[in-house]
């Protein structure tokens, strides 16, 4: 994979269409960690996301003769991640399925209503979050995912989410709402 190391993703679709594993192989190793995050926190359960990642990927190959050139690669690859990802965690949802935690260890500091400092067990905060996440809509927690875990701009989850930018917005101002009323809770007890 060395010698694709500096090729652009256009470059590396085109040998692949061409018949190249070294470049399916280098395309897939530049993206995975993006995938799998994205699965991650909109399927919401561990468990579920190498399959739903899997999927991603059988579906992008698949689909690379179509791919428009007048779009990033990574764009449409976030799109077609995250309405797989919707798309499985609507087909297996299940109900009482809960996060697990890997930065359970974490800790944050905040301050408290008498301005004194104080503790929050990072575990606490970070399921106070999930929870949040898991209570709110699919299309909410995709577009604050899309938004503020990977920096993509509100046209561009309008058109993953197909829906206009005024409904992106609403979907990340309700999201946000009940991440800081959860967050809110936490620093209350």
């Amino acid at each position: 994979m060395g010698r694709y190391d500096s090729i652009s993703d256009d470059a590396l679709i085109e040998a692949i269409q061409q018949g190249d594993e070294d470049a399916a192989a280098c395309l897939y190793h530049r993206h995975i960690d993006r995938v799998h995050r994205i699965c991650y926190r909109i399927v919401l359960d561990s468990a579920q996301v190498p399959d739903c990642v899997q999927e991603v990927w059988m579906k992008v190959f698949r689909s690379l003769g179509w791919f428009r050139r007048e779009r990033s690669f990574a764009s449409w690859l976030n799109s077609i991640t995250a309405n797989m990802a919707i798309d499985y965690y609507r087909k297996h949802k299940r109900h009482g399925n809960r996060v697990d935690i890997d930065e359970s260890q974490m800790e944050l500091s905040a301050t408290d209503e008498q301005g004194e400092g104080c503790r929050l067990d990072g575990e606490v905060v970070l399921r106070r979050i999930h929870d949040a996440l898991e209570e709110i809509s699919v299309n909410q927690r995709t577009a604050f995912i899309l938004r503020y875990f990977e920096d993509m701009p509100i046209s561009e989850i309008a058109r993953t989410l197909r829906c206009n930018e005024g409904t992106v917005r609403t979907h990340i101002h309700r999201s946000l709402v009940a991440l800081r009323a959860r967050l809110a809770e936490t620093l209350k007890q």
